[in-house]
């Protein structure tokens, strides 16, 4: 089936749907208000209704759940989730797309690892939000700049004296936003190490890989950081709410943002070692996905012509891999058939 009759196929039962629900609840309530509906008709409109109920929970079902199977891809999705993989063929990057609502993924090397560099970060920093969430953190505690954090690199506390103080909830937002070095390294010592912050995410079911404080990342488990945050969104409490909205102003944001959609994001650069760059997003789309990038390439015109290729091309694959997921869950759902 072509995209173009799957278009004309959903519209016109959307259309199909929305008039007969109308027309139904209109007709039986005008009827059955004035006395004059039969017992039989009566009946049958109910099972009309209780179907159209039936077949729409459904539909929302399989929308939320299910994952709509290569096997059933039009040729032109197909071509598109191709188009993102050749993408990588000749450079030393490895990528993962996940749709957060059904789980499907694809990629390239989705489970090689490179240094991770900063995107480590994030990790630490969802620990330490859903310690503070429990009570078992204090977001106001101030913290010591001391000399044995000493760091080059990125953030901005840098720029500060040694014994400046910082309220937690102010490193966790440098963590974020500029990838503060020297924030991180305060917050590590805070949370009890990279053990504790290791342990969480073992309970969560993810093993982090640490070589240091930074470790390695897969595009797997860059898209395991990026699944937790959405899950933390989701709740909505404030410091839910306080990190995604870094990660939508965090650094190097201009190199994975493609057009209007908001990205929440965290990026990994360490120059050394063969330039590792790397980054974890979470893509709002109507139907929100992760994608994560790793790559050698540093921070070169090659690396931000890549990530940025990918985003906008996983931007339209999600969006075709809806429209054809929503005629897929109509056609099964069986509405008005």
């Amino acid at each position: 089936m072509s995209k173009r009759k799957r278009k004309v196929k959903k519209k016109s039962f959307l259309i199909l749907f929305i008039f007969v629900f109308i027309l139904v609840i209109g007709v039986y309530f005008l009827f059955s208000n004035e006395g004059t509906f039969s017992n039989e008709i009566g009946k049958s409109f109910d099972l009309i209704l209780e179907k159209i109920t039936k077949s729409t929970k459904a539909y929302k079902k399989c929308m939320s759940t299910e994952v709509l199977k290569e096997e059933d891809f039009s040729e032109e999705l197909l071509a598109k989730k191709d188009e993102i993989i050749s993408l990588y063929s000749k450079v030393n990057a490895n990528f993962m797309y996940t749709d957060l609502e059904s789980d499907y993924s694809f990629g390239k090397g989705e489970d090689s690892e490179l240094y991770a560099a900063s995107v480590t970060k994030l990790p630490a920093v969802l620990y330490a939000y859903k310690q503070a969430d429990e009570g078992k953190l204090d977001l106001n505690k101030e913290l010591t700049y001391l000399a044995k954090y000493k760091a080059g690199g990125s953030g901005i506390i840098q720029k500060d004296s040694v014994g400046t103080k910082y309220k937690l909830s102010t490193v966790l937002e440098y963590t974020i936003m500029y990838s503060d070095n020297i924030g991180y390294a305060m917050l590590l010592d805070e949370l009890g190490g990279k053990k504790k912050v290791k342990e969480y995410w073992a309970g969560l079911g993810y093993d982090i890989h640490y070589s240091d404080n930074f470790g390695n990342l897969s595009p797997r488990l860059g898209n395991g950081y990026i699944k937790e945050v959405y899950k933390y969104y989701l709740e909505g409490t404030d410091n839910a709410k306080k990190l995604i909205s870094d990660m939508k102003k965090s650094d190097n944001l201009e190199y994975v943002k493609s057009g209007d959609i908001e990205v929440a994001h965290k990026y990994g650069e360490y120059v050394e070692g063969g330039g590792y760059y790397n980054d974890v997003s979470l893509n709002f789309t109507e139907h929100p996905f992760a994608l994560s990038i790793t790559s050698t390439l540093g921070l070169t015109d090659k690396m931000k012509s890549l990530f940025l290729q990918t985003h906008k091309l996983s931007i339209e694959f999600n969006n075709l891999y809806y429209e054809e997921k929503g005629n897929y869950c109509a056609e099964k759902s069986q509405i008005l058939s």
